[in-house]
C-alpha cells in the first residue's frame, strides 16, 4: 500500500543542548565576577539571589529540552490516515482518521495566530500546538494536498 504523506513534527529549539550550557556557563562566570565585587563592597546577601538567577536559569532550559522530546506524527495513505501524538514523557496516542472525510480545518485568530486541527465524524484532533502559525499554515496545506491527491486518484 503505497504512502501518499508521511510529516513527523517536532518543536523547534533555538539553541542546541551545548550551546545553553556554554549559556549558562558564562552568565554563571559573569555573576561569580559580580558577587566578587559585591563581596569586596559588603553587599554579600545579593550573592544568594546571584546564584539562584544562574539556577533557575539552568532549569528553564533544563525544562526546555525535556519537553522537546514531544513530537506527531502523519501518516496518509489508502486507507487511513493515521495520527500519533508522544508526549515529552513518552505517552503515546494514536488516532486513526477516514481520509475520505477528513477535513483540515485552520482556525486563525484575531491576533494572528492559526489553530490547525484535522475533523473527522465528530472527532478533532489539534495538530502541532508546539509549531509557530506560519508553520501551522504549512503543515495544514501539505495535509490538504495529500488528502487531494487521494481523493483524486493520484495516490
Amino acid at each position: 500500500m503505497p504512502m501518499i504523506l508521511d510529516l513527523s513534527l517536532t518543536p523547534n529549539r533555538s539553541m542546541r543542548r551545548d550551546q545553553a550550557r556554554w549559556l549558562i556557563m558564562a552568565v554563571g562566570g559573569f555573576f561569580l565576577l559580580g558577587s566578587i565585587r559585591f563581596l569586596v563592597l559588603g553587599l554579600w546577601p545579593v550573592i544568594p539571589f546571584m546564584m539562584a538567577d544562574v539556577a533557575l536559569l539552568a532549569w528553564a532550559f533544563r525544562a526546555n529540552y525535556r519537553s522537546g522530546g514531544a513530537h506527531e506524527r502523519l501518516v496518509l495513505d489508502n486507507r487511513a490516515l493515521t495520527f500519533t501524538r508522544i508526549s515529552a514523557l513518552g505517552d503515546e496516542q494514536v488516532a486513526v482518521l477516514e481520509p475520505w472525510f477528513t477535513q483540515v480545518q485552520i482556525d486563525e485568530t484575531p491576533l494572528g495566530d492559526a489553530h490547525l486541527f484535522l475533523a473527522s465524524h465528530g472527532q478533532r484532533l489539534r495538530v502541532g500546538h508546539f509549531l509557530s502559525a506560519p508553520e501551522r499554515r504549512e503543515v495544514g496545506a501539505k495535509i490538504r494536498e495529500g488528502l487531494a491527491r487521494l481523493r483524486n486518484g493520484a495516490g
